[in-house]
């Protein structure tokens, strides 16, 4: 299933006294209280709808509007983009849990990578329906330069935000907005800016610092963090990914080396395929070629921030004549397990990974937040980090 709702053809059969406008804000109305429209996921163009309800497409231009005023659309500011915002007289809204995610393009528990937040956000959903409360799913784009509460609607007994992580603004104004009402928040992340908050996490540090360890076990000594870019603003986990390699090199008595960036933020890690993973992978070659030393040595291990994003360098060792994991090691993180084949154009995977065990937060998180509606928590706010895996491919 896609994020954008589907403009199928409707089932419903209007009345003939109602005119085309009113046939949108119902339309809108029906489907968001059946489901049908996901709170907080973009809504399709005035045209498609219009061409969905056999309307004019400025008919239906007006009635969005219309539509906005009620609180039953979002518009994100400076787009044209609307979002599904929330039918306000459900009288089971008040009870609800929010869950507050970004999905991108995964909707679907049985097809989200477990690596994803979506993943992540959605088994969350699935645990907080099986102990039977009531769940509203928000995806936090719909937030994006808006005010939470005209998403949220009626307010929500309690709010889990797994789309902190990465210092998303509208994550952290919903939570501002809980912190000041009142509204218990359970967060995925340890960032400093998320520890008055419950809290679950896996230890980014711990997990980097294993995975040097591992290198390091395997005769590698000139280990580099190798980057695509640099973010702005930083990203907390990543800070910590350096820490942990920067400690378990200097325990083993060698001075850590600073991360090396070869790619592009204008080249995301959306784009490891095709082209964009061409252009990336020449710009590492570059990047490995400026690292020879005075003797001509290479680095014997990368450090990457994720498996997604080793691509380009296991594609890079490949080009300049030498054998990814022989002659260079190249360590990720996440497990990602797609698109590593030949057929894709990527014939080599990390030779060694982490597994952060997502469905492990989801679990801690889900329990969190019951733990705390139902007052057997203490005042202070609770932490649940749980264990990582490495992976040897």
């Amino acid at each position: 299933m896609k994020n954008n709702p589907s403009t199928k053809k409707s089932t419903h059969v209007e009345s003939p006294r109602e005119s085309p406008r009113v046939r949108v804000l119902n339309w809108l109305k029906r489907s968001l209280a059946t489901g049908e429209i996901p709170r907080g996921s973009e809504l399709p163009s005035a045209r498609a709808i219009a061409k969905l309800l056999g309307i004019a497409p400025n008919t239906a231009v007006t009635a969005l509007s219309e539509a906005e005023e009620q609180g039953l659309v979002v518009c994100r500011a400076g787009t044209n983009r609307r979002y599904a915002g929330v039918v306000r007289d459900s009288s089971a809204e008040s009870s609800a849990i929010a869950v507050l995610a970004r999905l991108e393009r995964f909707t679907d528990l049985a097809t989200a990578p477990t690596w994803t937040d979506s993943f992540l956000s959605l088994d969350i959903v699935r645990r907080l329906s099986l102990a039977g409360r009531p769940v509203l799913f928000f995806d936090s784009e719909s937030l994006q330069g808006g005010d939470p509460s005209a998403v949220f609607g009626t307010r929500p007994s309690a709010l889990v935000v797994t789309s902190a992580l990465n210092g998303d603004p509208a994550a952290l104004r919903a939570l501002e907005r809980c912190r000041k009402e009142g509204i218990p928040a359970v967060v995925y992340g340890n960032a400093p800016e998320l520890r008055s908050y419950d809290r679950a996490y896996s230890d980014h540090r711990a997990g980097s610092r294993d995975l040097t360890r591992w290198l390091l076990a395997r005769g590698r000594r000139r280990i580099v963090p190798f980057f695509p870019y640099p973010f702005d603003p930083p990203r907390f986990w990543a800070q910590e990914r350096l820490a942990g390699y920067a400690e378990a090199m200097r325990e083993a008595g060698f001075a850590p080396h600073k991360e090396v960036f070869f790619g592009s933020a204008l080249l995301s890690d959306r784009g490891w395929a095709g082209e964009k993973l061409r252009i990336n992978a020449a710009m590492a070659v570059a990047a490995l070629s400026a690292l020879r030393g005075a003797d001509g040595a290479l680095p014997d291990a990368l450090l990457c921030l994720n498996d997604d994003w080793a691509k380009p360098a296991l594609l890079a060792i490949r080009d300049m004549g030498l054998a990814p994991n022989r002659d260079i090691l190249v360590a990720g993180y996440d497990n990602v397990r797609r698109d590593f084949t030949p057929e894709a154009g990527i014939p080599f995977r990390p030779a060694v990974t982490v597994n952060k065990h997502n469905e492990r937060s989801a679990e801690d998180l889900a329990t969190l937040v019951l733990a705390r509606l139902d007052g057997t928590l203490p005042p202070e706010p609770q932490a649940r980090i749980h264990e990582h895996e490495i992976v040897e491919i």
